[in-house]
């Protein structure tokens, strides 16, 4: 299993363990062996990126985890949706409405991908941000419509239980409880009523008034959008995919339980994609700091908990092959993740506290860090670790309509 190395870490003669992609193209394919051009090429242009590079030593004594076949499928189903999406957007574009769109057609699509996903299961999310083509709302629906396939599947037993306990019929059957189509569904469309707003997030962009306005108003907009054909519960998930667990959100400001489940899976999933799209969001922040703000820092108490403890696992703040700068100073690689416990990864220390590489007899581990020992993560990719170990204070109840919204991350997240 190979390194992730930053762009700035790059060698001559360091070997692609796989093939880098950006926007939905192949760069550089995978096997090749990087030359001195590369190298500056790679920096110039990418400076922001991670790549896989191939360590034999350490690939021949460690086990590391595959991983591969959970984002094969994530790009797979992230792709089809998207591209479904951009029918959607391209009458948005041409100042047209949504009556020509087949949403029929599109409900069998999301049938299919949700057909492919039970026979595809997987216990991981993990996408890669560079890997779309996409325009940003066609992306975030991909996404989003993902994550929320993988967390709704995950606590299959938790929707039936929420779902009967909310309904008002006596007759909710498993089978229909169960049944993740309106969710998919909604979770596609939770921004429909954006795609006029795209202007908003070009570089430099400054909010007008009647931006601020039209985003507040989007979630009642884009359900007025969606046909009666549909299941009712994806224009309700759409009215209320920015309502907060504890009443922060927008427009009703509705509270904890009596949010429909599947607002609450859609929440978390939108959050987490919109604040850490870093190639969109001014202010866009890593997958760990993301994690820990929602799951027990900052903003907490906004999210269903239940979900959020199931979402942490299912995510991981950090990726098989990250190089982890501990708090005695030596560096260690991740091998394999920790679902229980996503901030206390499996690790072998590779390197001293001078960033020189342990022979093979001299490597510790796998360890957990954390777990019966003393070790801290200090650093992950230029980022300082220090906040997962502070007890971040929950953010109080706020109102959303009284915010100013500086940019659209701050409409979305928490």
């Amino acid at each position: 299993m190979p390194l992730l190395v930053s762009c700035s870490d790059l060698q001559p003669g360091m070997r692609l363990a796989e093939a880098f992609l950006f926007k939905g193209r192949t760069m550089l394919p995978g096997g090749k062996m990087l030359g001195e051009d590369d190298v500056q090429v790679l920096r110039r242009k990418y400076p922001d990126i991670t790549l896989k590079i191939g360590d034999p030593v350490l690939d021949s004594v460690v086990n590391f985890e595959d991983d591969s076949k959970e984002r094969e499928i994530a790009a797979t189903v992230t792709t089809k949706i998207s591209t479904a999406m951009a029918d959607v957007q391209k009458r948005f574009s041409h100042h047209t409405d949504l009556s020509g769109i087949n949403f029929q057609a599109m409900r069998n699509q999301v049938s299919s991908v949700v057909d492919f996903l039970k026979d595809n299961p997987v216990s991981m999310a993990l996408l890669n941000p560079n890997a779309s083509s996409a325009s940003y709302f066609n992306a975030h629906a991909g996404n989003v419509f993902y994550l929320c396939m993988v967390l709704g599947s995950a606590v299959r037993d938790y929707v039936v239980r929420e779902r009967q306990r909310q309904t008002s019929a006596q007759n909710l059957t498993t089978k229909i409880a169960i049944d993740l189509l309106p969710l998919g569904l909604g979770a596609m469309f939770i921004d429909v009523a954006m795609y006029p707003l795209e202007h908003i997030l070009e570089p430099g962009y400054e909010l007008t008034d009647d931006d601020r306005t039209k985003i507040r108003e989007h979630p009642n907009a884009g359900a007025d959008l969606i046909p009666d054909n549909l299941p009712p519960a994806v224009k309700m998930v759409v009215r209320t995919h920015h309502e907060n667990f504890d009443g922060s959100g927008y427009p009703a400001r509705k509270t904890g339980a009596s949010l429909h489940i599947f607002t609450r899976i859609v929440r978390i999933c939108d959050a987490f994609d919109a604040a850490t799209s870093e190639k969109f969001y001014k202010g866009a922040k890593s997958t760990a700091r993301v994690l820990w703000e929602m799951s027990l820092g900052t903003f907490r108490n906004c999210y269903d908990p239940v979900l959020m403890k199931v979402f942490c696992g299912i995510i991981q703040p950090f990726p098989i092959g990250a190089k982890l700068k501990l708090s005695d100073n030596r560096t260690a690689v991740v091998v394999k993740y920790n679902r229980k416990q996503p901030f206390q990864p499996t690790v072998v220390i590779a390197f001293d506290e001078h960033g020189e590489r342990y022979p093979v007899d001299k490597l510790v581990g796998p360890l957990n860090v954390g777990e019966d020992n003393d070790l801290r993560i200090q650093q992950f990719a230029e980022e300082p670790m220090g906040y997962l170990y502070e007890g971040g204070e929950s953010t109080p109840v706020f109102k959303r309509e009284e915010m100013k919204l500086d940019n659209i991350l701050e409409a979305c997240f928490p």
